[in-house]
C-alpha cells in the first residue's frame, strides 16, 4: 500500500475558471516515500480531463513529475506555489506548466487560495 493519499476537489478561480484541485498527503509515520510508491498509485476516479488541475502538496520533485504525466490528458496542469499570491496565509498562485486550452497559456500565474482539504 503507498504511503501517499491524492484527493480532488473542484474550485473556481476569481477570474472564473473551474479546475481541479489535486492535493497530495504524504501519510507515513516519517513523513517520507520512496519511488516504490509510484507502483499502483493511481489519480482518483473523480479527475474531470475537460477541466484544468492544480497541484499541490508537500512531496518530491519526483512525485511531482509522475502527477505532472498523469495529468497530461486534462485541459491544462498547473502546480502551487504558496509564495506567489495575495497576502491571506492560504494565497498562492499556480503556474501553468502544460496546456491544451486556450484560456490558459504555460507560465500564467493563476492566483487562487487553497482551501483546507481533510483526508481520511
Amino acid at each position: 500500500m503507498s504511503d501517499v493519499e491524492l484527493a480532488i476537489v473542484s474550485g473556481t478561480t476569481a477570474a472564473g475558471l473551474s479546475y481541479q484541485h489535486l492535493h497530495i498527503q504524504i501519510t507515513a509515520d516519517n513523513g517520507l516515500i520512496t519511488p516504490a510508491d509510484l507502483k499502483g498509485l493511481d489519480l482518483p476516479k473523480n479527475l474531470i480531463p475537460s477541466q484544468g488541475v492544480v497541484i499541490e502538496g508537500k512531496a518530491p520533485i519526483w512525485l511531482y513529475g509522475y502527477l505532472v504525466h498523469a495529468c497530461h490528458a486534462s485541459a491544462w496542469v498547473a502546480c502551487f506555489d504558496p509564495r506567489l499570491g495575495g497576502d491571506s496565509p492560504r494565497a498562492g498562485g499556480a503556474v501553468v506548466i502544460e496546456t491544451h486550452s486556450p484560456l490558459v497559456d504555460v507560465g500564467q500565474i493563476i492566483d487562487m487560495e487553497m482551501g483546507v482539504i481533510l483526508l481520511g
